[in-house]
C-alpha cells in the first residue's frame, strides 16, 4: 500500500498534484477523485472502476490520503471532490505514539484560533471540555505547549502552514473518529476472539478423522438446557432448606448464642436416637446416608439383618485406606483383599470379573485406589437393591417414630422464613419448696407465692424480674418503716398479683400479663401459711420479663396462654 501511494507521488509517472481553483481561491497541491480513479486503473491494468474506488478508499480510511474540502467523506469517488497526500510522517506504518495530551494540544490550539473562525466541530467540543476536566492537573502545560506551537507556525508561509493544519487534522480523525464512523486502524474485538482465528485450519486427511470422532463422542454426551439446569438447581435447593440452619433455623437452639449445648449432644457423631432432621436427611440419597457415622451404622445394622453387611463394611475400609498413611497403604490393601476379593475370603463380596481382573492388576503396585472400581461397583449395588429396602424397611420406620417422639416440640432459636410472633409463653419457675429472696430477709415485703398440687409452694418471681421486684421494694418503704399501708399493698398487689375475688387491673400500655390459675389450696397443719386467701382458687398476674432478659431480640415469641 505505501509503495503504491509512493509511486502515486513521483514527479513523472505519479497523479499530478497542483493548485486547484475554487470559485475566488486556490487549493495548493491537490488532485480530483478523477485522477486518482484513472491512475489507479492505469497502473494496475484494470478497467473495473468498483475495484479502482475500492482501493483508493482503503488509501483515505488508512490515512494515506485525505480530502480538503470536506470532512464528512466516507468513500472516494470518481468526481471532482480535491485530495491531498499525506505526509510520510503521519503514515500509520511507524507507528507514532499519542495520547490524549497530544490530542488535548490539537484541539487546545484550534480552539484559540476559533475567536475569528468557528472551528471545533461539536464532537471536538465535547472532547475538548472531557479533556479539559480529564487533565485538569496538567492543562497549563497544555494550553503553554498549544501557544507556543501556533507561534512557531505562525513563522510559515500561507500555503505551507495550511497544508500543515490540514494533515494533522486528518491524522487525529483517523485515530478519533467521529460517532458514527470507525477507525480502520482500530482491530475489531470480535475479530480478535473469533473462533476461526484462533484454530488454525488444518484440511489434512488426519485432522478431518479427528473431528469426525470428536462429533461422535458429542452425540453422547448429554447437555442440559438453561431451563433445565435452573429447574435442577431449584429443586435442590428446595430438599436442602429444611437442612440448611440459616434457611430453617437452628433446632433447638444456637448453642453459640443461648449457651444450651443440647445442639451438639444431639448431633454427636454417633447418638443412639438421631433427630428427625438428621434421618429425613439420610432419605434424600444414599451418599448422604454415608456421610453421617450414625447413619452408616444403622445402615450396617440393617445390612446384618439382610445377610449382605459385608457391603458396608468393604465400603468404609477402602475409604479408610484413602487416608491411611503411606506406610501402611500395602499391608492394607493386601488385608482388604484377603477379607474381601480372595477366593474363599471370609466376607466374599460380589462383583464381577472384569472388575476382579482390574482389582488383581492394581495389586502389583499397591495404592490408595487399589479398590476404586470394585469400591464403586460395591456402592452402585447398595444404591440400587440394599438403599431402597432400607428406607421401606421397619428399622427405619422406628428410628422415626423414636426420634419424632423423643422431640415432640422443635423450639426454633432462628426464624427466618416462619411467622413471627409477638408474644412469649412463659411458664412459672416450678421448685418443690417455696423460697424466700435473700433481698428480703431483712424486711416484710415477701414474695409472692403460688400454691401447687402437691401442696407446696412455688416462687411467681424469675431472675429475669429482679428489676421489677427492686423497683417494688421502693414504693414499699416509707421513712424506714418496714410495714405495708394499705396502698402499698394496692400498689404491691396491683403490681405483682390480685385475688381472683378483686376486679383485675387492666395492663396499661404495651406490658404483656398471663395469668396463671392456681387449684384450690392443700396444705399440711405445718406448712407454711399464706394469709387472706377468701376463695377456693386464686389468679395471680404475672408481669412477663422484658424482651431483652428473656430471649434474644431476633428470637421468635408466641402469644401467651392461660396455663
Amino acid at each position: 500500500m505505501e509503495q503504491l501511494v509512493r509511486d502515486m507521488q513521483h514527479p513523472n509517472s505519479g497523479i499530478p498534484t497542483k493548485s486547484q481553483k475554487v470559485f475566488l481561491s486556490f487549493v495548493p497541491c491537490a488532485f480530483t477523485g478523477s485522477d486518482l480513479a484513472e491512475w489507479i486503473r492505469k497502473q494496475l491494468k484494470t478497467d473495473d472502476s468498483i475495484e479502482a474506488m475500492h482501493i483508493a478508499t482503503m488509501m483515505y480510511r488508512l490515512g494515506y490520503i485525505y480530502p480538503v474540502d470536506t470532512t464528512k467523506v466516507t468513500s472516494i469517488k470518481d468526481d471532482n471532490c480535491l485530495y491531498r497526500f499525506q505526509s510520510p510522517y503521519f503514515w500509520p506504518s511507524h507507528e507514532r505514539s499519542h495520547d490524549n495530551t497530544d490530542y488535548a494540544i490539537f484541539l487546545a490550539k484550534r480552539f484559540m484560533r476559533s475567536k475569528q473562525v468557528t472551528i471545533l466541530e461539536d464532537y471536538e467540543q465535547t472532547a475538548y471540555n472531557n479533556l479539559q476536566r480529564l487533565l485538569s492537573h496538567k492543562w497549563e502545560f497544555i494550553l503553554f505547549q498549544a501557544q507556543e506551537q501556533n507561534r512557531i507556525a505562525k513563522q510559515r508561509k500561507t500555503a505551507d502552514r495550511i497544508i500543515m493544519d490540514a494533515q494533522e487534522r486528518a491524522f487525529w480523525r483517523i485515530h478519533y473518529p467521529p460517532p458514527g464512523h470507525t477507525s480502520a486502524l482500530q482491530s475489531d474485538i470480535r475479530r480478535k476472539n473469533s473462533y476461526a482465528c484462533l484454530i488454525h485450519q488444518n484440511n489434512s486427511l488426519e485432522a478431518s478423522r479427528k473431528k469426525v470422532l470428536f462429533l461422535q463422542r458429542r452425540l453422547h454426551t448429554l447437555t442440559m438446557k438453561s431451563s433445565k439446569a435452573i429447574e435442577s438447581l431449584m429443586k435442590h435447593c428446595s430438599r436442602y432448606a429444611e437442612h440448611d440452619p440459616m434457611v430453617s433455623g437452628t433446632q433447638p437452639s444456637n448453642p453459640w448464642i443461648s449457651d444450651d449445648t443440647t445442639l451438639w449432644t444431639l448431633n454427636t457423631t454417633l447418638v443412639e436416637t438421631p433427630t428427625e432432621r438428621r434421618i429425613r436427611r439420610w432419605a434424600i440419597s444414599l451418599r448422604e446416608l454415608l456421610a453421617d457415622a450414625t447413619g452408616r451404622h444403622e445402615f450396617a445394622k440393617f445390612l446384618k439383618k439382610e445377610f449382605s453387611e459385608e457391603n458396608i463394611a468393604f465400603w468404609e475400609e477402602c475409604e479408610n485406606l484413602k487416608s491411611a498413611p503411606q506406610s501402611s497403604v500395602p499391608e492394607l490393601v493386601h488385608d482388604i483383599y484377603r477379607k474381601y476379593l480372595a477366593p474363599g475370603a471370609p466376607s466374599q463380596i460380589n462383583i464381577d470379573g472384569h472388575t476382579t481382573d482390574m482389582t488383581q492388576q492394581c495389586l502389583r503396585n499397591p495404592s490408595r485406589f487399589a479398590f476404586e472400581a470394585a469400591q464403586l461397583q460395591i456402592l452402585l449395588l447398595m444404591q440400587k437393591d440394599s438403599y431402597p429396602r432400607f428406607l421401606r424397611s421397619d428399622h427405619f420406620k422406628e428410628l422415626l417414630r423414636k426420634a419424632m417422639n423423643a422431640n415432640p416440640r422443635k423450639n426454633r432459636f432462628f426464624t427466618f422464613g416462619y411467622p413471627f410472633n409477638r408474644h412469649a409463653k412463659v411458664a412459672p419457675d416450678l421448685t418443690p419448696f417455696a423460697m424466700r429472696r435473700k433481698e428480703s430477709e431483712d424486711s416484710q415485703v415477701e414474695d409472692t407465692f403460688v400454691i401447687t398440687n402437691g401442696g407446696g409452694l412455688t416462687h411467681s418471681l424469675s431472675a429475669s424480674n429482679l428489676k421489677d421486684f427492686e423497683l417494688a421494694q421502693l414504693y414499699t418503704h416509707q421513712n424506714g418503716d418496714s410495714h405495708h399501708t394499705s396502698a402499698d399493698n394496692n400498689q404491691l398487689a396491683s403490681r405483682f398479683g390480685t385475688w381472683q375475688n378483686t376486679a383485675p387491673l387492666k395492663p396499661q400500655g404495651p406490658k404483656i400479663v398471663s395469668t396463671i390459675d392456681v387449684p384450690p389450696r392443700r396444705m399440711s397443719d405445718s406448712s407454711l401459711e399464706v394469709s387472706d386467701i377468701r376463695s377456693t382458687s386464686m389468679v395471680m398476674s404475672v408481669p412477663l420479663p422484658s424482651i431483652q432478659t428473656l430471649i434474644a431480640p431476633w428470637e421468635a415469641v408466641e402469644t401467651s396462654k392461660p396455663l
